[in-house]
């Protein structure tokens, strides 16, 4: 069998698990090579509570390098400007191109924080480690200097689950520091209803919501389109003005630079269009994973919402990836997963509290889903956080 070489661009959620997994698969008969900008893995649901002081980069964080090292999988520590898909070469700013036979796109997002006037500047994220950062000391100013909070899923989001879980982070630090009665706590959100999630909803998960923002009194804005984010507040398209000192919005996800700037690559977006295998349908071998791929959302919605394929989507979609690459070199047969099909596994934090989330498709019908609150749930989050990174961290997927 001809010796392949497969690229594999990012290394988090899908490229660290398609690399290692791919490594089991073919062992020593072909060549991997990563390609990153990164050397660090990070553990993005932890970024909830990063801006509190809860967590440190290196509480949710560790370096690849040894773990590929060890299964002879090379690592190349580069930003990818673009690929020659006819030519089936990778180009980056600081090596020589890199040439594949097969490569596997798993890069995750960029970040679009300039579709909406003041976004960039006027508001916080938890949408990577060095905006956390910027976060942490945003919340500490507030904390100095209180009043009303807004925290928003934008027009065009899809990461509605960390939207919910820092809300109600959010609401219990403020109830720890006496702020609650106080001040005001506002979510301004796309979904036409609490709970969306940008996957039309999940069981009782509405009516559990509806219910915790009544209790902790949180006021909701639905089928809201933000006009402005502007340093004492957000005001949306109908003129309304939400007054706020601490803004966190969750903006919409766009294709990476790298994407975008290849030709017949990505959709208008930089979202990657692939089969149910993966697989592009003009490049036969170019595949991707995660949030580079575009997944149709299940149902139109007033204002646009995007779909969550974060976490577990995106190693589940890895997974299968790397399947076909290798069935595709041995001439077996292909593997489908669809986003639609896959399980639904989450647990939402609350703060000291918690929902686990289960069901067996992503997308309704589905025949069995549950939502099971309680501090447990809290409890549970804590304990995957810390069996996910240890067994990751020793190249365990």
């Amino acid at each position: 069998m001809e010796r392949k070489h497969i690229a594999i661009v990012g290394t988090n959620f899908g490229g660290y698990t398609a690399a290692l997994e791919l490594k089991e698969l073919v062992g020593e008969n072909h060549d991997i090579t990563v390609i990153a900008n990164t050397h660090n893995f990070l553990f993005f649901p932890s970024l909830i509570w990063y801006p509190f002081g809860l967590r440190d980069e290196k509480d949710i964080t560790f370096d690849v390098r040894p773990q590929y090292l060890k299964h002879n999988i090379k690592f190349v520590e580069a930003e990818v400007t673009n690929l020659d898909l006819d030519n089936n070469t990778i180009f980056t700013k600081s090596t020589e191109p890199i040439k594949y036979d097969y490569v596997l796109i798993a890069t995750g997002p960029k970040v679009d924080y300039d579709y909406i006037p003041g976004l960039r500047e006027n508001s916080n994220s938890i949408v990577g480690l060095s905006v956390a950062q910027k976060t942490r000391e945003a919340w500490n100013r507030y904390l100095a200097d209180p009043g009303p909070i807004v925290i928003a899923s934008a027009q065009g989001a899809a990461c509605f689950g960390a939207a919910y879980e820092f809300l109600f982070n959010v609401r219990y630090q403020m109830s720890k520091h006496h702020l609650s009665k106080k001040h005001s706590l506002t979510y301004l959100t796309a979904e036409p209803f609490l709970a969306h999630f940008g996957i039309n909803g999940f069981g009782n998960a509405q009516k559990m919501c509806e219910w915790m923002f009544n209790m902790y009194h949180i006021e909701s804005r639905l089928n809201s389109v933000i006009k402005e984010v502007k340093p004492d507040g957000v005001e949306l398209e109908s003129g309304e003005f939400y007054p706020s000192k601490f803004t966190m919005v969750m903006p919409r996800f766009i294709g990476v630079d790298a994407v975008r700037n290849t030709p017949n690559l990505a959709n208008d977006k930089g979202f990657i269009e692939v089969d149910k295998g993966y697989q592009h349908p003009t490049y036969k071998n170019v595949y991707a994973a995660g949030v580079a791929v575009h997944v149709k959302a299940p149902g139109e919605t007033q204002v646009p919402c995007g779909v969550p394929k974060t976490g577990y989507p995106t190693e589940q979609m890895a997974k299968t990836a790397v399947k076909n690459i290798v069935a595709d070199i041995k001439g077996l047969p292909k593997v489908e997963n669809t986003f639609e099909d896959m399980s639904a596994y989450c647990i939402m934090d609350t703060g000291n509290m918690g929902m686990m989330i289960v069901g067996d498709h992503m997308i309704s019908p589905r025949e069995h889903q549950f939502i099971i609150p309680g501090p447990e749930a809290h409890w549970a989050k804590i304990a995957f956080e810390k069996y996910f990174l240890y067994s990751r961290k020793h190249g365990h997927v």
